[in-house]
């Protein structure tokens, strides 16, 4: 479900001109359509971004660092970069919301639709998702009733209406829709970066140790 900016204000208490602000910040991640901003219902619920978000390269390299894989080919300016962003998350007291405000664009956008509970497994299936977050195995979360994964921007609109999804107030399945489909299984810091975007106690939980057991690589 996507929400004005209007409406946005007025569910999260803010005024119209301060949800503005949290827009053109990076705060909150909204879409242009036509002269006006759309944002997705789940954002009212996010945590507050504190940070501007990196780059999609600078975003791809702290995932894959996150990911334990050895980094190649980076200059030494990508790499002092690099160095520093992961000294800065090892060392900061809430580090789940600075990995939130960082990783954003990590993805094109995410897209929260509705499906019958008994239909989740054959969505799961769909080779044209690749479960993350929530409904990766290492997030080791029992969420039956859920989905979430990744899926390319070329294949969301059939996606959506070979599997019946609709929009909704209470969406059941969460797409981090993307340029390319990573591929299976996708990369942990993904992982990590999706359970920090529910803003829940559980995943929250989840993320932090999933994030203490990194081997750092850079």
């Amino acid at each position: 479900m996507q929400l004005s900016v209007a409406e946005f204000a007025k569910a999260r208490g803010v005024s119209r001109q301060r949800a503005l602000t949290m827009i053109n910040s990076g705060q909150v991640a909204a879409q242009r359509v036509g002269r006006s901003w759309v944002i997705q219902q789940g954002e009212v619920n996010q945590r507050v971004a504190n940070r501007r978000p990196l780059s999609s390269k600078m975003a791809g390299l702290l995932v894959n660092a996150m990911s334990g894989k050895e980094l190649r080919d980076l200059d030494a300016q990508e790499r002092f970069f690099l160095g520093t962003y992961i000294e800065r998350l090892r060392d900061d007291d809430d580090p789940l919301r600075l990995l939130y405000s960082w990783m954003r664009a990590r993805q094109i956008n995410a897209v929260e639709v509705a499906a019958n509970t008994l239909d989740i497994p054959e969505i799961a299936a769909d080779s044209r998702v690749v479960a993350s977050g929530i409904s990766d195995p290492r997030a080791g979360l029992s969420v039956s009733a859920e989905f979430e994964g990744y899926i390319g921007v070329t294949d969301l609109d059939r996606f959506v209406q070979d599997n019946l999804l609709i929009r909704s107030s209470s969406p059941n399945i969460r797409l981090h829709v993307v340029a390319k489909r990573p591929a299976r299984p996708v990369l942990l810091g993904l992982v990590i970066a999706d359970l920090v975007d529910w803003n829940r106690p559980r995943e929250d939980g989840r993320a932090l140790e999933l994030l203490k057991g990194v081997q750092w690589r850079r």
